[in-house]
């Protein structure tokens, strides 16, 4: 009985949650942020996230690369090799599958693996939350994940399919450029990432200043391949916000906190959050590759004169708790796996 009290409680969130799908008057108290939390100052759109062409000459792109992630964090792809027929696609499903009616998301909302909305924010706190919902799956290797992806609408787990596949082998291509960039030995990143889709819809919002899509956090995974159309993505540089310009069939890149012990201080994950707008509704694909190994300074980052600044972990088991505990602070999650000498 506890359990099934438990279960309905937990749908009836849920179905809350959804309820900003619909056009509404005002911002609920629960999506208001407190004052110094929320997007007051005026952020400038900027032209100058590196754009890379991944058409150029391979040596030249691998040091490109980690210019652009040394400098900023992020970068903006093009010539990466995924269609663009197959991207509009990808968005006009995911789209579409936030435009179904409340009752038919609700279905999805009960499964765990496949979607939840309007995250807590932080992941532990039930005051605030943010602006958005957020459908997320996995699109492993051996393709077993589509049995429990969204089966409407009808062409999701073709087009996505297809998609998630492509996206995989350029993701291949950016580990071997990094590595080849930082010096690293060929194949260090390995091949077996996990890979998973977190799609984040943000409806229009009557009052843009009182909340956020995403608030400033850095990602936790290896590597980010971002699909964006609208403006709403802000990066945190040199402790300001800056806007990033979409640019047409373009991916927005970044690395997650594991970079950061990989090259033993030497590239940061860089913070980054969503704004929301009062015109038009923003979804952004993110498909996440999270390391498959244990993860430790590269042997090339550490000697006589640079010892290891961290220990080495398991991502899931041992860093990923910490990140969802320390979310709040961008970079707290590493420090339980610093070393002091």
């Amino acid at each position: 009985e506890h359990k099934q009290k438990g279960t309905h409680s937990k749908k009836n969130n849920k179905m809350a949650n959804l309820m900003i799908s619909k056009k509404v008057e005002a911002v609920p108290p629960t999506y208001v942020l407190p004052m110094h939390e929320r997007p007051l100052a005026t952020v400038p759109i900027v032209k100058e996230i590196p754009e890379i062409d991944l058409g150029e000459e391979r040596a030249v792109v691998a040091q490109q690369l980690v210019k652009a992630l040394e400098k900023y964090g992020f970068f903006q792809l093009i010539n990466h090799g995924v269609p663009e027929d197959l991207m509009n696609k990808a968005m006009e499903v995911y789209e579409e599958f936030f435009n179904l009616p409340v009752k038919q998301k609700e279905n999805y909302a009960e499964k765990e693996e496949t979607l939840y909305t309007n995250n807590p924010k932080h992941h532990v706190s039930k005051e605030h939350k943010y602006w958005k919902e957020v459908l997320e799956h996995n699109c492993n290797i051996d393709g077993q994940d589509k049995q429990i992806w969204p089966s409407n609408p009808p062409t999701f787990r073709e087009v996505i399919g297809a998609y998630s596949s492509e996206v995989r082998k350029l993701s291949m291509i950016m580990f071997d450029l990094v590595s080849e960039g930082l010096g690293l030995e060929a194949g260090y990143f390995g091949k077996g990432h996990g890979q998973r889709m977190f799609v984040n819809h943000y409806p229009i919002c009557t009052d843009p200043s009182s909340t956020l899509g995403t608030g400033g956090y850095c990602d936790p995974n290896l590597i980010t391949i971002c699909q964006q159309q609208v403006y709403g993505l802000q990066i945190l540089k040199n402790d300001e916000w800056i806007g990033v310009e979409p640019l047409p069939h373009a991916f927005v890149v970044n690395f997650g906190l594991p970079i950061t012990v990989i090259t033993n201080g030497k590239l940061k994950s860089v913070a980054h959050r969503v704004v929301t707008n009062t015109i038009q509704a923003r979804t952004a694909i993110d498909t996440y590759f999270c390391p498959a190994n244990v993860v430790e300074p590269a042997k090339s980052f550490v000697g006589p004169d640079n010892p290891p600044l961290f220990k080495p972990f398991k991502w899931g088991t041992e860093f990923l708790p910490h990140y969802f505990n320390n979310r709040a602070v961008y970079h707290t999650a590493l420090e339980a796996f610093k070393i002091n000498y």
